[in-house]
């Protein structure tokens, strides 16, 4: 596992800039998970400035993860369509947006919090525009052909993130942890 930390001058000056995205059907976990993966992003990528959870509000648990979410600062958005992949499509087609120009910073790094394998489209496109993606998945849920996609050194399981903290605190003891 190769963990790289951000450097302080590049973060203040915007050039690395996250972007995370959260499908909570595929990662319920994200619900005690979300601290860790912002502390995570934080520290080893740069700034996050684009936050991102997909539930659906028909199902009481996921709008317990998206109350919790939102106090984080998420952007929640409510997936109300029961077609199969619905959020899938509604955030695939939401992470494409931000590479329209605009005046906001243009990620350098996608977080995609699923392991499913219907986002390896997206993850090709992103990568062949040479974007970082990194993959959290659920331990149970994550598909092995995702995680061949993306590689070992961007594939994390939600589960795992205080364990990862910890291990970069322990590499960086100047971290903000």
């Amino acid at each position: 596992m190769t963990i790289r930390k951000s450097s302080h001058s590049q973060k203040s000056m915007g050039k690395n800039s996250v972007a995370i995205f959260c499908d909570v059907q595929n990662a319920p976990k994200i619900k005690e998970m979300a601290k860790y993966l912002l502390d995570f992003a934080a520290i080893t990528l740069g700034s996050v400035h684009y936050k991102k959870l997909y539930y659906n509000s028909s199902f009481k648990e996921q709008v317990s993860i998206k109350d919790k979410l939102k106090l984080l600062g998420f952007e929640c958005v409510n997936v109300t369509d029961t077609s199969e992949n619905s959020a899938d499509y509604r955030l695939v087609a939401d992470c494409v947006k931000l590479f329209a120009p605009q005046k906001f910073p243009i990620p350098n790094t996608v977080i995609i919090v699923s392991g499913d394998w219907d986002y390896a489209g997206l993850v090709s496109v992103l990568q062949a525009m040479g974007k970082r993606v990194i993959i959290f998945a659920q331990k149970g849920s994550a598909s092995t052909k995702i995680a061949g996609l993306i590689g070992s050194s961007n594939f994390y399981f939600v589960d795992d993130l205080p364990d990862l903290l910890n291990n970069i605190n322990k590499l960086q003891p100047d971290s903000l942890v």
